[in-house]
Formats: structure tokens, sequence, C-alpha cells
């Protein structure tokens, strides 16, 4: 009988390890953005984790079930060898963006406008847009700008910079002398969290739907 239950056991482990590889996904690829644009699906309401080396981005809100990466600008002749890495767990998704040049080059990240979005980035600008949802961003060095609509959407705000100013009283006025800070609870809920280590974190009201679309 503990022979049995043993191998029972053991089946019943490897059978769950055959279901955890099934539902998690990677996948790596080279995409030319200069003459495409890179797309995925993304349901609405998913979580999508983002995470950033240099350069110039946009996170846009839209009324979408994908995800699309786009690039304009000067430098555009450059975004020949983006590296993209999309790991998938269930309706959830995790995006790694490399080799993305770095000046004169904006990249524009559209994802459904209500997503759950995790980013790290390490320098440059970024900035957030026209996203209902959680949002816990953090940016090493550069200026980090969120469009957070109607402050009462949120249970709990969390701003942080280390060394820069934050900008915008849409939760209060910063404290500190030696860097910023705003904390503020609401009746709303979802929660914000923006840290930046090096430079300047602004909050704003969102951009009007038509003026965001018609950028795209």
């Amino acid at each position: 009988m503990n022979r049995v239950h043993r191998l029972v056991c053991a089946f019943a482990l490897l059978a769950l390890g055959l279901v955890s590889t099934a539902w998690t996904q990677t996948l790596e690829t080279t995409v030319n953005l200069k003459d495409r644009i890179y797309e995925t699906s993304l349901a609405p309401g998913a979580t999508l984790r983002l995470h950033l080396h240099d350069g110039d981005f946009r996170v846009v809100g839209a009324d979408t079930d994908t995800l699309t990466v786009r690039a304009e600008g000067k430098n555009l002749d450059q975004a020949r060898k983006v590296k993209i890495q999309e790991v998938r767990d269930g309706a959830n998704l995790e995006l790694t963006l490399s080799h993305v040049p770095k000046n004169e080059l904006q990249v524009t990240i559209t994802i459904p406008r209500n997503t759950h979005l995790y980013a790290r980035m390490r320098g440059g600008d970024l900035s957030v847009d026209g996203v209902v949802g959680n949002k816990d961003l953090a940016l090493t060095g550069g200026d980090l700008t969120v469009g957070v609509g109607d402050p009462a959407q949120y249970a709990h705000v969390d701003l942080k910079v280390k060394f820069g100013d934050i900008s915008g009283s849409r939760f209060g006025d910063p404290k500190g002398e030696i860097g910023n800070s705003v904390q503020a609870d609401g009746p709303g809920q979802y929660q914000l969290q923006a840290h930046v280590f090096a430079g300047d974190l602004t909050i704003k009201d969102e951009e009007p739907a038509r003026r965001r679309m018609l950028s795209l």
C-alpha cells in the first residue's frame, strides 16, 4: 500500500507540474519597430508587468483588448532589433523590452484601459496615462509623469522622490526636506504607488480621451 501511495503522489505531482508548465508560457523575439507595430493579446482587467531599460516610453490606456508597441522619432532607423520577451501566466502578462535606442526615439505602449500596471524602468522618461487600475511604478533616474484621473478612485496613494521634486497637488502637497513624499487614503478601490530615485514626478489629470486617441 505504501508503494502504491507513493506512486499515486508522484503521478499527481507530475500532473501538476505539467499543468503549471502549460499555464506559463515564455516567448522572446526580435522586432523591427521601424517597419511594424508589435501586437499581442491582453484582456481588460489583467495585470501587466513591464520591465524597461533606458529610453523614452509612453504607456497609454485605450478601449482595446490588445497590447501594441510602436516607435517614432528621428532615430527610427535604429529600432530594427528591439528585443521583446513575453511571459504569460494565465491572463496576466510580463513584458520586457531591451535594445531600444535611447536618443530621439519614443516608444508608445498601448494597453487596455482597465489594466493593473506594474512598471520598472532604469532611466529616461516614462509617462502613464488613461490606465484605470492599480499602478505600481518605479523609475531609477529620469522623469515620471502619471495621469491619475479622479482621485476618489484610489484607496491608497504612495508617492516618493529621493532626489528631485513632486509636482501636482491632486493628493496634497509633498512633504520632506530631503526628497519629497505624498501619502493619501481615499474611498476608492485602486492602489497608486509611484517612486523616483533621482528625477521628477509629475501627477496630472488624464488627457481627454479624444486627444489621447488622436495621438496614437
